[in-house]
This record gives C-alpha cells, sequence and structure tokens, in this order.
C-alpha cells in the first residue's frame, strides 16, 4: 500500500468513528417502553473495531514516515514538522502584516493631525518578501511531501 492510500484510509477510519458516533448518541436512549433504532452495544464494537484499525494504519504511516527519505535528505517526519513551522511562520507574520497594513489602522487616520501618528517599524516590502519566500518553501517541502506519498510503498 502507498503511504498517500494509508493516509486516505486513515481519513475514512475517522469518518467511520465519527459516523458510528453520531449513530450511537441517537441509540444510548430510548423512549421507555420502545427500544432504540440500532443497537448502542454493536455500535460501540464497531467503534472499537474501527479505532483498532486507525491505530494499526497510524503507527504503519508514522513508522513511514521517520523511514521514507525525500530528495532533499529529510525524513517525511523532518519535513512535516518543517512544513508546519513554515506555516506557523508565514501565520504570524501575515497578522503582523494585518496589523500594519489592515483597518485597525483607520483610527489613526481621523486623529487630528497634531495627536501622534502611527508608522509601520518594520520595512514592509522586506516583510513581504520574507513571507514570499517561506511560502514558496513551504509549497516545494509540500510537494516533495505529496511525491513520497504516492511513491513509497509503506509496511502493512
Amino acid at each position: 500500500m502507498k503511504l498517500a492510500e494509508a493516509l486516505a484510509n486513515r481519513k475514512a477510519l475517522q469518518d467511520r468513528v465519527a459516523a458510528l458516533t453520531n449513530r450511537a448518541r441517537k441509540s444510548v436512549l430510548a423512549v421507555e417502553g420502545r427500544t432504540a433504532t440500532e443497537s448502542a452495544e454493536r455500535l460501540m464494537a464497531d467503534i472499537a473495531m474501527a479505532l483498532e484499525q486507525w491505530e494499526k494504519r497510524v503507527v504503519e504511516i508514522n513508522q513511514a514516515n521517520m523511514e521514507i527519505q525525500l530528495d532533499n535528505g529529510m525524513t517525511v517526519m523532518e519535513a512535516l514538522a518543517r512544513r508546519d513551522r513554515l506555516t506557523r511562520h508565514v501565520g504570524v507574520l501575515n497578522e503582523l502584516m494585518q496589523v500594519v497594513l489592515g483597518p485597525g489602522n483607520e483610527r489613526y487616520a481621523m486623529m487630528p493631525r497634531e495627536a501622534a501618528q502611527m508608522i509601520p517599524t518594520v520595512d514592509i516590502s522586506q516583510l513581504q518578501a520574507v513571507i514570499d519566500q517561506l511560502t514558496d518553501e513551504r509549497r516545494d517541502l509540500d510537494l516533495a511531501i505529496q511525491e513520497a506519498g504516492w511513491t513509497h510503498e509503506i509496511k502493512s
């Protein structure tokens, strides 16, 4: 099985657990004198079975992520951590850019001229260049991770 297939299977199992849980919620209580439409015990057993399969798949994926090496020398696990860091870094910088450029500055524009004016303390074009560079790096890393998912078999 390819890593990407295992990831899709893990997602399908998560969705199955969620669906079974919703059905079980409707079956754990019934009006006195009536029976539930489905057996809550059977649904809970199905949930337990799906979660056991999910756990097995997660272990397989994590092992593969630690073993598969990308062309840049990183393991998939390292690449995933770096991608997450880049995503967070870009998010923080975009938030700061919005403080500088965003609607929050309108209140200062309406202040009298003699009042203190708010001015950026960072070079906006330089900040945007850093955001662009980090975004490009994240995109390239994401493509390498996806390629690994479609080209590498995992141990089942």
